[in-house]
């Protein structure tokens, strides 16, 4: 069995989800409460290694968090290791130990075979934040049960896109956030 899963990300207007330069802020508040709502109703947050380290987020109202860094590359000096939320780090490296975090070392870290364990752990739904390489590992084996994204109006010219297979397409509804805009993705087509 696999959780129930929610993949939820913010992007520009031309697909971009963070700047190369740094932390930038792509949702507003009004889409900021509706992801502080689903972070309250699921068992746990997942994002990887490369969000923590640009983002180095706190991720408020989350019940646990779930980091997936294969190499371990973390350490305890970020946000996420606060000691006020139970932390999980998937790796397949055990060279260390990091604060306020319980390593699990899986030989296989498809996306498959962590959700497997994450249900087994007990955690039955779960929110994906990001960043890209974990959003498209989750589109590419086609598992999500809901699937969000808050567009910005603005442009950010340096940074990571969202969808890095140009083969994709999807089926959605369209609504207003403010002055942004939520596509709440239907179903995903993969050309292969």
């Amino acid at each position: 069995m696999l959780p129930y899963v929610i993949i939820n990300v913010a992007m520009s207007l031309n697909g971009k989800i963070s700047s190369l330069e740094g932390r930038y802020s792509i949702s507003n508040s009004i889409d900021m409460e509706r992801v502080m709502s689903i972070r309250k109703n699921v068992d746990a947050v997942l994002l990887g290694a490369n969000t923590v380290i640009i983002d180095n987020p706190v991720l408020n109202f989350a019940n646990k968090r779930i980091i997936l860094d294969e190499k371990l590359r973390l350490n305890s000096n970020y946000n996420i290791f606060d000691g006020k939320i139970k932390t999980y780090i998937f790796s397949k490296n055990n060279n260390k130990t990091i604060n306020n975090a319980e390593i699990i070392i899986l030989n296989d870290l498809s996306i498959k075979n962590i959700l497997k364990k994450i249900y087994d752990m007990g955690i039955k739904k779960i929110l994906v934040e990001g960043g890209a390489n974990v959003i498209n590992q989750f589109i590419k084996e086609k598992i999500f049960n809901e699937f969000y994204i808050f567009v910005n109006p603005g442009l950010i010219l340096n940074g990571v896109s969202l969808f890095n297979n140009n083969e994709i397409k999807f089926n959605y509804k369209v609504s207003m956030e403010g002055i942004g805009i939520l596509l709440n993705i239907n179903d995903i087509y993969i050309r292969l």
